[in-house]
């Protein structure tokens, strides 16, 4: 069963970090409409919220139940779980994402549209002048003539979406330790590559805006697109080795994945309170409505369906 889990977690990565790196090319060469853009990120809001709450945080309670024999521990152990997730991600967030400082020129910021993407990108569409175009030219044609920024810039962005990707592997991981059934995995899986999609995007638009070349920019995707996989693998082989048959090893990890999952979903992007107004406009009220709570059940349903509802 070990061996199946394991193999689980290697395919799981490798189509992962596939999409990821494919998705980031395509500012490259092309462009996608801001419309198309916020309902994949809507979507991908939706799906977070379900993953922790339907799937990740019921599982983890479960299986911290099953390991710990000592009843009054029960709710310190998942409050404190969830507590430092969620803690955790504010503290990525506050000190190693790009705040207070705009990689792009003031002047550059003006010409461009913001756009809002993902995992707290609505900060780097107001410090970074994210932008993409509506024609069919290329943002990297786009942009390829802004005024040169110092390509020491571009590295704290990259960095703090890397360590959120080191987070994501992290919860799809644990998530794979239950080889008993490959549901809660795939849930896990689903949501963050649809998750990462638009993160994806949106590192190589912020990268392009810096001036940076587009071969570094591929440099910089690989690493991000890398990170989620290799986190995934090394969280799963730590926890097989080190758990002993626990449900407590089990538990923990996944209320703890569970806190950063939903810190990512409600603080980092909400698209009701921290999207402008200009990307709220590109979908209806409706349409945001319907995307949101359909990520929130998706999840749930697709549990219950393969047999590891609650």
């Amino acid at each position: 069963m070990a061996s199946s889990g394991f193999l689980r977690i290697v395919s799981m990565s490798l189509v992962m970090g596939a999409a990821s790196f494919g998705a980031g090319l395509v500012p490259l060469s092309s462009s996608m409409t801001k419309s198309h853009l916020a309902k994949l990120s809507t979507l991908s809001t939706g799906l977070l919220i379900g993953a922790a709450l339907g799937v990740i945080i019921p599982e983890g309670v479960a299986s911290t139940i099953a390991g710990d024999p000592e009843p009054e521990s029960y709710s310190y152990k998942i409050a404190s779980c969830l507590l430092l997730g969620f803690a955790f991600m504010f503290l990525v967030e506050e000190y190693i994402s790009p705040h207070a400082r705009p990689l792009v020129p003031q002047e550059i910021r003006d010409e461009i549209e913001d756009v809002h993407f993902d995992i707290a990108l609505d900060e780097l569409e107001r410090e970074e002048g994210m932008a993409l175009s509506g024609s069919h030219a290329s943002t990297w044609q786009m942009l390829r003539n802004a005024p040169s920024s110092s390509l020491q810039r571009a590295y704290p962005l990259s960095l703090g979406l890397i360590v959120h990707a080191l987070v994501d592997g992290y919860a799809l991981g644990v998530s794979s330790l239950e080889t008993q059934s490959g549901a809660l995995s795939f849930v896990v899986f689903l949501a963050i590559i649809i998750h990462k999609a638009p993160t994806a995007l949106a590192l190589t638009s912020s990268l392009l805006t810096t001036s940076l070349p587009p071969s570094e920019c591929k440099r910089h995707l690989l690493l991000f697109s890398l990170a989620t996989p290799v986190s995934a693998i090394l969280s799963y082989i730590l926890y097989t080795h080190t758990g002993d048959g626990n449900n407590l090893w089990v538990g923990t990890p996944l209320l703890f994945s569970g806190g950063t999952f939903l810190y990512v979903a409600t603080v980092l992007k909400s698209p009701s309170e921290h999207a402008p107004s200009s990307t709220q406009d590109n979908i209806s009220k409706t349409s945001r409505t319907f995307l949101l709570l359909s990520g929130m059940f998706f999840p749930f349903i697709i549990s219950a369906m393969l047999g590891h509802g609650h």
